[in-house]
């Protein structure tokens, strides 16, 4: 009897470890839930916003208590790319989710209003600094995910092609969350689909000019830690386009639209 008190003692000691590191880490890091919700309600890069409110808020409810359920000692757990997956589909659930609450978006009041679509998310007042979610005991703005997280803590530009601000002249929201075992090749993708489309990319080679979206411009910064937004493109283009290293930069329109279908 004693013999088996050790050897279920040594066996026990052997395990906790797993264990610990199973409750620690009960998230799913899969986002099955909001993989499902994409899947269901994101067609040709454009949301159904109005059926995700018929048909399936209780589901994107539960999608949001799953984020706001997460405490900061399982979350100090991950590694780096559970945690980059995390904030990135944090701050694109929190941007849908002001929409739907918003929804349908309507112009506001004041000569602000006056400068963006009637459908745009720019009409929610505030809606940068909005505190929508609460996300590891701390409520949260999609500036705060932007700037306090991702950029500060990460230093990806490339997170600059995976958040998406529910309008037009954003990246595309993809129809499948981030992941952290595919999450190099999804940011990957992700900038390469942003080059594909010339509203927001195009080089001019008559003119020599560079076409950029403003995301180059606002988050300039950025990009110069990778070596500049010319150096950063070049490797996502195909070398056969002959880019050149420098040239003037006009820079394009951003589509405030709301992306809705």
């Amino acid at each position: 009897m004693i013999l088996l008190f050790r050897n279920l003692l040594f066996l026990s000691l052997i395990l906790l470890p797993y264990q610990m590191s199973f409750a620690a880490d009960s998230f799913d890091h899969h986002y099955m839930k909001w993989g499902d919700l994409l899947k269901r309600y994101v067609k040709e890069r454009k949301v159904d916003y109005r059926g995700i409110i018929k048909r399936d808020l209780p589901l994107f409810d539960s999608i949001v208590a799953d984020l706001e359920k997460v405490s900061e000692s399982e979350y100090l757990t991950w590694n780096k790319e559970k945690k980059m997956s995390f904030w990135i589909n944090v701050y694109n659930i929190e941007a849908m989710k002001l929409v739907l609450d918003h929804y349908p978006l309507k112009r506001s009041l004041g000569l602000q209003a006056l400068r963006y679509p009637a459908n745009s998310i720019q009409q929610i007042p505030d809606v940068w600094n909005q505190e929508a979610l609460a996300i590891l005991g701390k409520k949260v703005s999609l500036n705060y995910i932007e700037n306090e997280i991702l950029r500060r803590e990460f230093s990806d530009p490339r997170i600059h092609f995976a958040i998406v601000c529910a309008s037009l002249g954003c990246p595309v929201l993809r129809d499948e969350p981030y992941v952290s075992d595919r999450l190099d090749s999804q940011l990957n993708d992700a900038v390469t689909k942003f080059l594909q489309d010339h509203r927001k990319f195009n080089y001019d080679a008559r003119k020599n000019t560079f076409h950029l979206s403003p995301i180059f411009k606002w988050f300039k910064e950025d990009f110069e830690k990778a070596g500049g937004s010319i150096a950063f493109i070049k490797k996502y283009i195909p070398q056969d386009k002959n880019l050149p290293d420098s040239a003037p930069i006009q820079w394009l329109d951003y589509d405030w639209s709301l992306n809705e279908q």
